[in-house]
């Protein structure tokens, strides 16, 4: 009998406990800064509830829906642009919803292949910061995050890191709040299943993320990256240097300036990202990737190919030097056509 009551009891506290802390729990937001959400016309609350969930801004969509039904919102809901605060509850999220209120935005275009230099001044371009703000903003983001690899042969921090999409902000975020977008949206392209291919290949998130922006900035289209990645990671077993012309491109240029034209004295220089010089990979990205890229990078063709150079619609493949000797003689009288 006395066992009977001692489970009673805890069940009783248990319940007790549920009915005034867990409501509270799961209507209070989890979100760091002010984020924006995009409702679309017609939307319904169940694909809303979805959409905050994802955002990280409620912590229970069924309890969102269960809420929004108890107070006839899931029949009130206007499209929008909404700009939710972190402190919001949920009965604020619904006022907000019913409102339609339409926040002022702003939206941003990182285009793969995109050097993060090219990045700030994008960013620039739409006034929500200017580059220097936005380039001091990436260097203290590595350091409140905890990243590990090595920055002190980099150019940027976060070079590679920032994943290339259309973003939209509001006019009140600053430069930490679009980094941590852009970091965050990486992090959800490069997935547990990337995660676990990258241990099996042996390589770092970095060193997948370096390899993935050379395949980007050296494919011509994307159907040929695999087979670009291929050639690398051939290069790589044999001990052969890279030679990888976008390299030098970017070291040339520290980042900031892209030269049209590779010259014999470009590769005699010694920078280390400069792989005509210095074997194995570069110290870090070169650009910002692409998912197709970084799968490329992971899933690489199987091939015998050491060399390639560009023809008519994408890039010739060789397995030898003489045939690429031959393939580059035919670029060059093409070009000169």
């Amino acid at each position: 009998m006395k066992r009977f009551f001692l489970i009673l009891m805890i069940l009783l506290v248990t319940a007790v406990f549920g009915l005034l802390y867990l409501p509270a729990y799961l209507s209070a937001s989890s979100i760091e800064g002010p984020t924006i959400v995009e409702v679309p016309q017609g939307a319904s609350l169940s694909y809303v509830s979805d959409l905050l969930q994802q955002q990280g801004i409620i912590k229970s969509k069924l309890w969102f829906r269960y809420q929004a039904k108890a107070k006839n919102v899931d029949r009130s809901i206007k499209p929008g642009t909404y700009t939710i605060e972190p402190d919001m509850t949920l009965d604020d999220i619904f006022e907000l919803l019913q409102k339609g209120q339409q926040a002022q935005q702003i939206v941003l275009t990182i285009p793969e292949g995109f050097t993060l230099y090219q990045i700030a001044e994008r960013v620039e371009a739409t006034g929500l910061a200017s580059a220097d703000e936005f380039i001091e903003a990436t260097v203290a983001y590595y350091t409140e995050k905890g990243f590990s690899f090595d920055t002190s042969k980099l150019f940027y921090a976060l070079e590679g890191y920032l994943y290339p999409d259309t973003y939209y902000f509001n006019v009140t975020q600053t430069a930490k709040d679009i980094i941590s977008r852009m970091s965050k949206q990486m992090d959800e392209v490069f997935t547990e299943e990337y995660l676990k291919r990258a241990k099996e290949l042996n390589l770092s998130t970095h060193e997948v993320l370096t390899i993935a922006s050379l395949i980007e900035r050296e494919a011509y289209h994307d159907q040929e990256m695999k087979a670009i990645s291929g050639v690398i990671y051939n290069r790589l077993e044999k001990t052969m240097l890279l030679q990888i012309d976008a390299t030098v491109i970017y070291a040339i240029g520290e980042g900031k300036e892209h030269i049209t034209r590779v010259l014999y004295a470009h590769l005699e220089s010694s920078n280390p990202f400069n792989t005509y010089k210095h074997l194995g990979l570069p110290p870090g990205p070169i650009a910002a990737p692409s998912k197709k890229a970084i799968e490329a990078a992971l899933y690489p063709e199987s091939h015998d190919y050491m060399y390639y150079v560009l023809g008519d619609n994408g890039h010739v493949f060789s397995k030898t030097y003489s045939e690429h000797l031959i393939n580059v003689d035919k670029y060059r009288k093409m070009t000169n056509n």
